[in-house]
């Protein structure tokens, strides 16, 4: 009895700090696009978080990204294979290439920002509150 009480201990242990490091990966991605530190998320903040993430994803400075950008930037490749070895397209980088070049211009990152918005603004109000912003976020 006493062992499957610690088991059930345990477990409960483990899915609360998963649930934390959760909700603050997400309170922090939150805050970092909440530029202005209002509590919402605006429709300009979202263009600015996607053009800071698409000089993140854009490493040869080119003004587009590649395929293999992003699989560098988001560290898709396990460093124990070789180094130009295949990796699964992600539906993130599918939804951001809008016309299936597997190339993503600025345009086209901000268009996903954009249409994620939409569908993460719930009430219409023109802004993402705490409560509006769930995974996959913007």
């Amino acid at each position: 009895m006493n062992r499957l009480l610690s088991i059930g201990t345990l477990t409960g242990i483990i899915t609360f700090t998963f649930m934390a490091t959760s909700f603050a990966w997400e309170e922090s991605r939150f805050l970092g696009m909440d530029r202005n530190a209002d509590g919402v998320i605006t429709m300009d903040e979202v263009d600015a978080y996607r053009e800071r993430l698409f000089k993140e994803y854009d490493l040869n400075g080119d003004g587009k990204v590649e395929y293999e950008e992003y699989v560098q930037a988001e560290h898709l490749r396990s460093a124990v294979v070789p180094a130009n070895s295949a990796v699964a397209v992600p539906d993130e980088y599918r939804e951001m290439d809008n016309d299936g070049d597997t190339i993503v211009t600025l345009e086209e990152i901000k268009a996903t920002g954009s249409a994620r918005f939409k569908t993460l603004d719930k009430n219409g109000d023109g802004k993402i509150s705490k409560d509006e912003f769930v995974i996959p976020g913007l």
